[in-house]
């Protein structure tokens, strides 16, 4: 049954090390909230604040971000969160990218491994001829927290490349699936002024001068270590077929041909062979393709301005129609319905 595959992959993608809530707790006291509140309404233990090798669920950082901006009455948490945070939460990924020759190798190593860093989000670097695109997305999660969670995420990315290019560097453009604040005044002076809302992805794009700079070698022999390291249990990770489809889909589904044959090729293996992995793992591509399609339904509805023809063509639904039904048959009521409750909930919250 469905039920049960889904299930496998939420456990596979669920846990994650407390690192990612550095600086939550300091945060929270220059707030004038006691941190202990927040992590107790989101089910959270307390020493995850404290310590950062604490095992979390993707699901209870999504809860404690949305409690957090509500308590606080901080629109800007997720923003405000990144400036607490040091790029060491990254761990040994950020050595093997200070290994790299140029800034671009380093961001296609950072999305080469961050699977080891947590499965709950996923980096893709895609270059193209002006430059590259590094995408990032929360996999399998949705709701309020979700969109602090991309914005931190974000933000600690342009922390990196502003190490690297300078303080007074500026991307191409940043962009964002959900829509715009109110108040745009710091997300200017954390992404600069090319901000877009209501995009098809969350983005920041890089030109061919940035993706080209070099990046100064540090660490070379602890970078052939970890490097040595990592690729061992990159290794086992591959095995979670049904993780790295997944992933493709989400990536390929919205721009392109997300069909079992160009998946596969994008995997670099054969339609049988995906097929046949993921059947020892309990599913199938068009399991893994429904979900997809299902949870991004559920983040354009809930967190864009966009119309619901242009969802419908995203998600490659032949017609509005059919994306509505579909939507009700998954939530129990329609789009236009949720999305006004939606509007209902957000009126009136203050941004800080």
């Amino acid at each position: 049954m469905r039920s049960n595959s889904r299930s496998d992959v939420n456990r596979m993608q669920g846990y994650l090390p407390s690192v990612v809530l550095t600086g939550a707790a300091p945060l929270l006291e220059a707030l004038g909230v006691q941190p202990e509140l927040i992590a107790t309404g989101a089910e959270l233990p307390e020493l995850a604040l404290r310590s950062a090798d604490v095992p979390i669920r993707g699901a209870q950082v999504l809860r404690f971000l949305s409690l957090a901006a509500e308590v606080t009455q901080c629109r800007n948490f997720g923003l405000r969160l990144a400036e607490y945070q040091g790029l060491a939460v990254l761990g040994p990924i950020l050595v093997m990218m200070h290994g790299a020759r140029t800034l671009g190798e380093a961001m296609d190593t950072l999305a080469e491994f961050y699977v080891l860093h947590t499965s709950m989000s996923s980096v893709r670097a895609v270059r193209d001829e002006q430059g590259m695109v590094l995408t990032y997305d929360i996999e399998n999660a949705s709701g309020p927290g979700e969109v602090q969670a991309v914005e931190l995420g974000l933000a600690n990315g342009m922390q990196y490349l502003r190490t690297i290019c300078g303080t007074a560097w500026q991307p191409a453009v940043v962009q964002f699936r959900h829509s715009a604040p109110a108040d745009r005044t710091m997300h200017r002076r954390t992404f600069g002024p090319s901000l877009n809302f209501d995009q098809d992805r969350n983005a920041i794009v890089l030109d061919r001068d940035t993706v080209t700079r070099p990046v100064t070698q540090l660490r070379r022999n602890a970078h052939r270590v970890l490097e040595t390291h990592l690729r061992r249990e990159r290794a086992q990770v591959e095995a979670l077929w049904t993780v790295r489809t997944q992933t493709m889909i989400r990536a390929l589904l919205p721009f392109t041909d997300s069909s079992l044959n160009a998946i596969a090729r994008a995997l670099a293996t054969s339609p049988r062979s995906l097929q046949r992995r993921l059947a020892e793992a309990r599913t199938t591509f068009d399991e893994l393709r429904e979900q997809v399609r299902e949870d991004l339904a559920l983040k354009y509805v809930q967190q864009s301005d966009l119309r619901l023809a242009e969802i419908s063509e995203l998600l490659g639904y032949s017609q509005q129609s059919a994306f509505s039904r579909a939507f009700k048959r998954l939530r129990g009521i329609t789009p236009r319905q949720f999305r006004a409750m939606r509007h209902e909930d957000d009126a009136g919250r203050p941004a800080r």
